[in-house]
């Protein structure tokens, strides 16, 4: 009986222990795959590391598979996915999300009409995931570019919300013609860069640029200053999502302005100059008396009444902070949803974007509504139709205001009106933000149509008709009496300009890819489109109105009225085709070529044709290659092409006649006759253009380049560098022709621009596992630009004629780069009057105390002890030794954080703004012999001199962003949930003006620039 009992026990027990070694053997787990933002990924791999067992992801990102063992591991490999491996212990179910790794050689990036895979481009393009832009207010695209590529410079001037950038790949390759890089999205040429409001961050899927001849040159004449291709996001097969994003923030001022706080010593200098400059006592400001200023008087306080120190009357009692009451700290914000998905018939995607940007400066702001429509259609297994539309509107309200105001001068005077010190007085910045008006609405609608075809395995055909409207409406108002302008306008002043934009295109092109035998491997497109674009303007303007009741609204009221309008018609008409030829996937050829004809050039120089090519070698793919198993990468690159610039007005080829308004005495009187009145010269003269020149022609750049591609440790670490040379000839540009043609000035093709320099960019995956990860990169940028020739000219002056110094102060000069410094050299403060005597100066500029201007030629080019013009020369360059930047990456579990780090070193800037209040206590007097600043002096008038110039190197911390990515399934409904903490233009280490941020315009001149503010912002990213 125990023997029985005894057997039963132990085969229970070996039942049991069989069952629960089964159930090890043979649990399942189920989980979900997304990216880093959350997006489920369809057709991922998951294996069960070290066996056979694997499956794939569903369209929803869910997979399902059977593992063994205690502590059992996951791997998931995804095409431009970093591959992952994951222990999940007894977990019954996991969250995977996958990191992209834009090293993958098998990415396939965007090139013009068409894609290529990364490790077999021969050109130098550049490539950037959406996911990487930075999550920080922008109105523009183009500003979220800065930093990111090697060989792109973008610069934004100041902070005004709705503005945009200035962007330059690889150099400046025009004096008069256009030097924006042509922006394509979704394969439509948009047009050039600087302001691309209408795309929504959120939106795209990625940024492709292309920086030299071979990958630009399938654009022919629109290439020649770099492309930028943004490709938008669209719908997957087999999910459908909804994703909302939020962004809200606020801005504080990221550098203090540098005004007078203390009315003491305000008043202190300013009486000292006046004394300087030979005031009479009486015309010594701050003495306590009321002085005459324009129709009347206004009382200045003396400076012990400022003090509290005069017995006879009471202390002053204003000191307004203009500074509190201009500037404030503005808010931000952007809302996007987006639903997108798809069947293998279907796929759709849609989206609508709110953003909202206040302006540091009180009732400045920018609106943006923008809306998208992508949806694809296949009507057979050969045949697929689809649709892209893009709707944006903006709204921009308002400008710049100064601060500069004394703070002596209430905001009110004692009736409750705008304070000023005399009928002629419009600097009171309250009143100009509360009375003027200026508003600009605009309206951008682009509509795409395609059909494609895929005739056989290997061919395909895909034909394009685009249309973009643009519309945009500016209202100005300046009320009876309220600024310079209105009185100029006889008293009052408004306008209503309008802008109407429409661009045609289409293109139809056929792709041939096949393979021939297991060497040959060949990719060719050969494509036709036209264009046609169609531009009006006009403009009203009203003087003189009755009162202010109804603004611009009614501008019938106005005492005078004037009616101006234009239209602009031009086309193009293009052939193109590109050949991409590879032999045993190590030798690789690209030969591009596109015949383009423009009606804004003449009869005989409308059609030109621009050639390039491009040749690569894999060394890493060679036999004597294959044991060296750390170098994943190792391609060596060359490339040599022609690209063409036509941005120019059209209408340059013909003569042409205008109009203008004369004043008789009785009233104005219309004339017409040959010429077109534009700006004034140097002299305040009207300059006179409309001289037709029938053998204009293209500007033609030339661009050579080696490149180098190096990967190591399956890539985890990589190497891009390139290195180019980019001629511009028969330049584009305006001349200065003789009086005795009747006009000033012609476009001719005369001249010729150099740019050459270096580019590099690193990128290394220090850390990459499942709980964490961490990544660093950076690019460094050196460009040399040179003016090499402009015809019969040796120089030109370019730009505005300042006030302060009456002259130009940037130039074209033959050997000099582009928008250099021209004006004197001084050698700091004149000590004592000898001094200034023997330095060639006389009367007031030769006294202690004032700037030292140096004489180093005369009329026979040696100095000659007089300081005139022949002391004018070259001072300075606005142009950059080289940029850089750096960026990390870290994550561990649910966290992430991201910083960017942002420098320009060697660029000279001209500081209009020099004599800040802080500079000015500084000055130099008997006691303080300084020799940078000079004495107050009320008098003085400045020459255009390096006493200007200082050094606008900055390193800017230009973001740091703290994000966490929840557990799926904590909120029901919700795939993906990420809030994130956004720090935008955090802190600049600089050396240049403490009152102002030193990234300026291209031209690099501080007169003032909007602030740029610092930027706090909290987000939030959710999958549904």
């Amino acid at each position: 009986m125990g023997r029985i009992i005894y057997t039963l026990a132990m085969c229970i027990s070996l039942v049991c222990c069989s069952y629960l070694s089964l159930q090890a053997q043979d649990r399942r787990i189920t989980g979900v795959v997304t990216d880093q933002q959350g997006v489920t990924l369809p057709g991922v791999s998951v294996t069960v590391k070290g066996t056979q067992t694997k499956t794939s992801t569903d369209g929803k990102g869910v997979f399902n598979i059977s593992v063994s063992g205690e502590k059992p591991t996951l791997v998931f490999s995804y095409v431009g996915m970093q591959t992952r491996e994951l222990e999940v212990g007894s977990k019954p179910s996991i969250q995977v999300s996958m990191q992209t790794t834009s090293k993958d050689l098998n990415e396939v990036v965007v090139v013009g009409y068409g894609t290529v895979k990364k490790g077999d481009l021969t050109g130098s393009v550049a490539s950037i995931k959406g996911s990487e832009l930075n999550r920080t207010p922008a109105a523009s695209v183009d500003q979220l570019l800065q930093g990111k590529i090697a060989g792109v410079q973008v610069t934004t001037s100041g902070g005004q919300p709705g503005s945009g950038a200035t962007i330059r790949i690889r150099g400046a390759s025009s004096l008069n013609g256009s030097k924006d890089p042509l922006v394509v999205v979704d394969g439509y040429p948009w047009g050039d860069a600087g302001n691309l409001k209408q795309i929504n961050p959120e939106d795209i899927e990625s940024v492709e640029v292309l920086k030299d001849a071979s990958s630009a040159a399938i654009y022919g004449s629109r290439g020649a200053n770099g492309v930028i291709v943004i490709t938008t996001r669209k719908g997957r097969v087999g999910q459908n999502r909804i994703s909302v994003s939020t962004l809200d923030g606020v801005s504080y001022q990221s550098v203090k302005p540098d005004v007078w706080r203390d009315p003491v010593e305000e008043a202190t200098y300013a009486n000292e100059a006046a004394k300087t400059g030979g005031a009479i006592p009486t015309d010594i400001p701050y003495i306590g008396i009321s002085r005459p200023v324009g129709t009347g008087y206004v009382y200045y306080p003396s400076i012990a009444e400022l003090r509290g120190l005069d017995p006879n009357k009471p202390q002053w009692p204003t000191n307004t902070n203009w500074v509190d009451l201009v500037y404030r700290n503005p808010l931000t914000q952007s809302y996007t949803v987006t639903a997108d998905g798809g069947n293998d018939k279907t796929k759709y995607a849609i989206s609508g974007n709110y953003y909202n940007e206040q302006g540091m400066v009180i009732k400045n702001y920018y609106d943006k509504y923008t809306s998208r429509l992508n949806l694809d259609q296949k009507l057979s297994e050969s045949v697929t139709v689809g649709t892209n539309a893009i709707l944006a509107v903006t709204k921009n309200n308002g400008s710049g205001l100064g601060v500069g105001r004394s703070v002596i001068f209430p905001v009110y005077d004692e009736n409750g009106n705008y304070f000023r010190t005399s009928s002629t007085d419009y600097g009171n910045p309250i009143a100009l933000s509360n009375q003027l008006l200026n508003t600009t609405k605009t309206l951008d609608m682009l509509g795409n149509i395609y059909i494609g075809a895929k005739f056989t395995s290997w061919l395909s055909f895909r034909s394009n008709l685009n249309y973009k409207f643009g519309n945009s409406v500016q209202d100005q108002y300046d009320p009876i009496a309220s600024t310079q302008r209105a009185m100029d306008n006889k008293g009052s002043y408004g306008s209503i300009n309008n802008g109407n934009y429409n661009d045609l295109l289409s293109e139809t092109y056929l792709t041939a890819n096949k393979n021939f035998g297991k060497n040959h491997s060949l990719n060719a497109v050969a494509g036709f489109s036209y264009q046609a674009t169609n531009n009006r303007f006009s403009s009203l303007t009203g003087q003189n109105f009755v009162n202010d009741v109804l603004t611009n609204e009614n501008l019938a009221t106005a005492g005078t009225m004037l009616i101006g309008n234009s239209l602009q018609r031009f086309d193009l008409m293009s052939y193109y085709g590109r050949v991409n030829y590879a032999y045993k996937n190590r030798y690789l050829l690209t030969l591009t070529g596109r015949a383009d004809g423009s009606t804004k050039f003449g009869a005989n120089n409308k059609w030109a044709y621009f050639p390039s090519g491009a040749i690569a070698w894999k060394v890493n793919e060679e036999e004597f290659m294959k044991n060296v198993s750390f170098i994943s990468e190792l391609k060596v690159r060359a490339n040599y092409g022609i690209s063409g610039n036509q941005g120019i007005s059209p209408y340059q080829t013909l003569d042409r006649f205008g109009s203008n308004k004369y004043f008789t005495g009785a009233g104005f009187q219309t004339g017409f006759g040959p010429g077109l009145a534009g700006a004034n010269d140097e002299q305040g003269r009207t300059i006179v253009e409309g001289l037709g020149n029938n053998s204009l022609q293209w500007e033609t750049t030339e661009q050579f380049g080696v490149g180098l591609d190096l990967g190591l440790i399956d890539q985890r670490f990589t190497l891009t560098a390139d290195y180019y040379n980019k001629n511009t000839s028969d330049l584009l540009r305006l001349k200065t022709i003789s009086p005795s043609a009747g006009y000033d000035r012609q476009w001719i093709n005369d001249g010729e621009i150099n740019n050459k320099g270096f580019e590099l960019g690193l990128n290394a995956n220090i850390i990459s596992n499942a709980k964490l990860s961490w990544n660093v990169g950076g690019i460094f940028t050196m460009n040399r630009n040179k003016v090499v020739s402009m015809g019969e000219s040796n120089q030109v002056l370019i730009g505005t004629i300042y006030e302060s110094v009456r002259q130009q102060i940037s130039t074209y000069t033959v050997g000099q780069p582009m928008f250099a410094f021209y004006g004197y050299k001084s050698a700091g403060i004149i000590q004592t009057l000898e001094e200034g005597v023997a330095a060639g100066l006389t009367g007031a500029d030769a006294q202690p105390g004032e700037i030292k201007y140096m004489d180093i030629s005369g009329p026979d080019g040696k100095p000659d002890g007089v300081i005139d013009s022949y002391d004018r020369t070259i001072i300075g360059n606005p142009n950059p030794d080289f940029i850089y930047s750096f960026n990390t990456n870290l994550k561990f579990k649910g966290f992430d954080l991201s910083a960017q780090l942002y420098g320009v070193e060697g660029n000279d800037v001209w500081d209009f703004q020099k004599m800040t209040p802080s500079r000015q206590l500084l000055r130099w007097t008997p006691d303080n012999p300084s020799q940078e600043i000079p004495r107050a002096n009320g008098s003085r008038g400045y020459r255009a001199s390096d006493f200007f110039i200082t050094d606008g190197s900055f390193l800017r911390i230009q973001n740091v962003t703290l994000g966490y990515n929840f557990k799926t399934g904590i909120i029901k409904g919700v795939k993906s949930l990420r809030l994130y903490l956004s720090g935008n233009n955090l802190y600049t280490f600089t050396k240049f003006n403490p009152g102002y941020d030193p990234e300026l315009g291209e031209m690099g001149i501080n007169g003032g620039a909007y602030p740029r503010p610092r930027n706090i912002s909290i987000g939030l990213n959710l999958g549904l």
